[in-house]
């Protein structure tokens, strides 16, 4: 098989004018921390440092590990997962002992888990779980014992080690009852994640499906002194919600409960900004505070809003296009080529690309899926692709010397690129496909 180069020479710029994070007047967090393709995001906590990763799908290295030291700022460490035949989706981050592990399931029905004795690795390679269901969720008994949650509140118990389980899975919770009138997808219980306060364990989990309508997906909480049940639902459910197509966020669900060294507790969860599903489920946080019954709430319960002032938070990782790491292959490839994915954070930007070749196509693309593309490509020796997405509405030219420019396509609708339409739960990102001999001297994200 031949390989497939990728070279990336340039300094990437990348202004950004628009973002959301803000904070209350009280000081709580209210952040967008991860704009773009962020979903499914799990965070763990060691001492004064976070770790997060996210669905990688079927883009390779998978599994993106993110590291911060106070819950907005973040950089990319490692990648976990070095190549599969499959889809990764709804991973679960936790330490146990002085050993990393990542549990996650595939679009093959199957769980596996990657374990590291240091977060930047190297990781095992996957080590498959005999357990059925999606979504898997780690938590450790008060007796050491260890426990595997998936979907539809289903529970194993795992060897000590983490890496089998012990017998079959049993069913321990049936979720929360949301009103038979909200307009959802169903029921889909799903994303079981845990926490520990005080003497409970705290379940949350994600309810009413993941895309579908604005109102869909919500997170709810129970809790249990012991880490198998028997689980009390909160009286405060849903945590979190999109109560009307209005809101600025979309479908918001897949919650984490986090504390920080100081004893100030937050959520994590990804949600659809209002209008703009083709850039994917975004990561957000928020502060949360305990009620006098002992039961987590949003502290500001008027939910994550959208800052159109700009990016209030240093964000250095998003302008390292330059940076391999934030570039991932996209399987099976594409055109023939090897196609290089990163993610737009931005309602309207545009994208160029320099090349070199030999002769061999090579093209700059703005990519859900194979249905679901737009873009060009040449074989010209020198050739410059420039794309432009203003909100939604795509235009693309080519030029053989970066100044006069061929208009390839105008004002093409892309709005309706998103998973309601298409499926999958990708986004649409922008793409670079190479062959052999291509070389990518520049590449630009510039938002506009």
């Amino acid at each position: 098989m031949k390989k497939t180069f990728l070279i990336l020479t340039a300094v990437i710029t990348l202004f950004a004018n628009i973002g959301c994070t803000q904070k209350t007047e009280t000081n709580y967090i209210k952040s967008c921390i991860f704009p773009g393709d962020y979903p499914d995001p799990t965070i763990m906590r060691e001492g004064n440092d976070f770790y997060m990763t996210h669905s990688s799908f079927t883009y390779y290295p998978g599994l993106l590990i993110w590291h911060s030291t106070d819950l907005i700022n973040w950089e990319p460490v490692a990648r976990a997962v070095q190549g599969q035949d499959y889809s990764i989706f709804a991973p679960d981050i936790c330490k146990v002992g002085d050993k990393y592990y990542i549990y996650y399931p595939t679009s093959g029905g199957e769980n596996f888990v990657v374990t590291a004795d240091k977060i930047e690795g190297p990781w095992s390679e996957p080590i498959k779980i005999d357990v059925n269901g999606i979504d898997p969720g780690h938590v450790v008994d008060n007796d050491g014992t260890r426990y595997l949650y998936t979907n539809n509140g289903f529970m194993v118990q795992l060897t000590d080690d983490g890496l089998a389980a012990v017998g079959r899975n049993k069913k321990v919770y049936d979720g929360w009852e949301f009103p038979s009138e909200w307009e959802t997808e169903g029921m889909w219980l799903e994303s079981p994640k845990f926490c520990k306060h005080g003497d409970y364990y705290y379940l949350i989990t994600a309810e009413g499906g993941t895309a579908g309508p604005p109102t869909s997906h919500m997170c709810v909480v129970a809790r249990s002194k012991s880490a198998t049940g028997p689980w009390e639902n909160s009286p405060y459910n849903p945590m979190v919600h999109t109560y009307s197509a209005d809101e600025d966020w979309w479908s918001k669900g897949h919650g984490t409960l986090i504390d920080d060294a100081d004893g100030n507790w937050y959520i994590v969860y990804h949600a659809y900004r209002n209008g703009y599903h083709t850039l994917g489920r975004s990561t957000i946080i928020e502060s949360v505070v305990w009620t006098e019954d002992g039961w987590p709430v949003l502290a500001n319960q008027n939910g994550a809003e959208w800052d159109n002032k700009g990016l209030n938070s240093n964000f250095d990782y998003l302008k390292d296009f330059s940076n391999p790491i934030m570039w991932a292959k996209w399987e099976p490839g594409f055109e023939g080529g090897t196609l290089w994915n990163t993610t737009a954070i931005d309602e309207s930007y545009e994208i160029t690309a320099e090349f070199e070749s030999n002769g061999a196509a090579a093209g700059l693309y703005l990519f859900y899926n194979e249905k679901a593309y737009t873009g060009t490509q040449l074989n010209d020796s020198h050739f410059y692709i420039r794309i432009l997405n203003d909100k939604n509405v795509v235009s693309v030219w080519s030029s053989t010397d970066g100044e006069k420019w061929n208009q390839v396509i105008k004002n093409q609708d892309v709005s309706s690129y998103h998973h309601n339409t298409y499926q999958g739960f990708f986004a649409l990102r922008p793409s670079i496909m190479v062959n052999d001999g291509v070389t990518v001297k520049d590449f630009k994200y510039v938002t506009k």
